[in-house]
């Protein structure tokens, strides 16, 4: 008798760690799991995440540097008034050096561009379309910043075509 209720104890000790396992282990071991996926996923993310981060520190290095660059570029004057005389100075000798005859130059109101102010300037006169070529690769290659608004050519006599009247207004960034 003994025996019996040896074994009946021991068959009910095995089905009860079986039942434990089956209905109280085994939900919690499959809760961990999850947890344990969801945040493996959440730390390759991260990890994802970190090496994104270098990528950027290095392109914010480069920005910053390109922002630096464009400083340099920029019209230098302490005033509005003394930025346009140098830009006037700057387009003046690009003319010059370009064999235009400018017949009048004046600058225009300078306009803000965020924590910019644009600087304009129309200049009229007479060219070939050479020179008004060299003119514009100049002011492609100037260190300045230069932009082109508006450029009109007229041909001024029709018996020497190559004779042109132009219109340029040309602008300049300045911090001020």
């Amino acid at each position: 008798m003994r025996q019996r209720t040896y074994a009946a104890a021991a068959l009910a000790l095995v089905v009860g760690l079986f039942a434990g396992e089956y209905y109280v282990l085994a939900p919690r071991a499959e809760d961990l799991r999850g947890r344990i996926s969801s945040r493996y996923a959440a730390l390759q993310k991260n990890e994802q995440i970190v090496k994104d981060a270098g990528a950027t520190a290095e392109g914010v290095r480069t920005v910053e540097k390109e922002m630096k660059d464009l400083e340099d570029r920029l019209i230098q004057g302490k005033s509005e008034f003394l930025a346009s005389a140098r830009f006037q100075e700057e387009i003046s000798r690009l003319t010059t050096k370009a064999g235009m005859k400018v017949s009048s130059m004046r600058p225009l109101a300078a306009v803000r561009v965020d924590s910019f102010n644009g600087i304009p300037l129309y200049v009229e006169g007479n060219c070939t379309i050479t020179q008004v070529s060299d003119f514009l690769k100049e002011a492609e290659t100037e260190k300045m910043l230069i932009k082109i608004d508006k450029l009109s050519l007229t041909i001024t006599n029709m018996q020497n075509p190559r004779d042109l009247k132009f219109k340029i207004q040309v602008s300049g960034l300045a911090r001020i």
